[in-house]
């Protein structure tokens, strides 16, 4: 008899959920694609919207600060720091993907015209413009770099495009955190503020996506070590 009971209280869920399935079938796309954009608002929602979005590329601009000073130190004795130059090079791949993944989507977003990310304004005008070189330089200099290692041997071509796109970006770059840094500090002071009243969502995501960017760019360089070391004793 029990066993009976239980048989028809399964067969009463699965024929709820049927019912449930049919009904999510049989209403109209319009109310589909108003459910699809709630369930798209919540996860941004969870991840921080456009203040979560805000403090990644903050965060992300930090650790390149960092990795670009410690590039920058190497340059002043090519030489003796090569290999300590072409190591920081690969680490810093994933941290300006991230950077550049963060600041894309928030553009798109702006373009696109969602609310959140019109709210704070656009940069001023020479920062946009100024935005698409930046970003081209960084990849050519990176991927300039890479090939040089990957060729084994010093190229005079790659190695004028890596000299002059790093100037470039140098340039550029300079201009960019000089604009920046004021809006970076009030970012960063926002995570740690948030960090305690835990006024943004996602916050552990974005910790994820910095130390994955990180540790992915510190396990690119040890993997390729041997290669760095195999070019700098040319």
């Amino acid at each position: 008899m029990e066993r009976s009971v239980r048989g028809d209280d399964r067969t009463d869920a699965m024929t709820d959920h049927a019912g449930d399935m049919a009904r999510r079938e049989a209403a109209p796309p319009a109310a589909r694609g108003v459910t699809a954009r709630r369930r798209s608002l919540a996860d941004r929602r969870r991840l921080g919207g456009a203040a979560g979005n805000e403090i990644l590329t903050s965060a992300a601009a930090a650790v390149l600060t960092v990795l670009l000073a410690a590039e920058g130190i190497t340059i002043v004795h090519m030489r003796g720091l090569l290999s300590a130059h072409m190591f920081i090079g690969l680490v810093l791949i994933p941290p300006v993907a991230l950077k550049l993944g963060s600041t894309g989507y928030r553009m798109v977003s702006y373009y696109s015209g969602s609310r959140a990310y019109r709210a704070n304004g656009p940069p001023a005008l020479p920062l946009r413009l100024m935005a698409p070189i930046l970003a081209f330089s960084v990849v050519v200099v990176l991927a300039s770099g890479v090939a040089l290692l990957a060729a084994g041997q010093k190229s005079n071509l790659l190695l004028t495009i890596h000299k002059v796109s790093f100037i470039v970006f140098g340039v550029l770059l300079a201009v960019h955190v000089l604009a920046y840094v004021p809006h970076v500090v009030r970012s960063l002071r926002v995570v740690w503020r948030a960090a305690r009243r835990l006024a943004v969502p996602g916050a552990g995501a974005r910790a994820m996506l910095v130390a994955a960017a990180l540790g992915g760019g510190a396990a690119l360089a040890l993997v390729l070590l041997p290669t760095i070391q195999a070019y700098a004793g040319h």
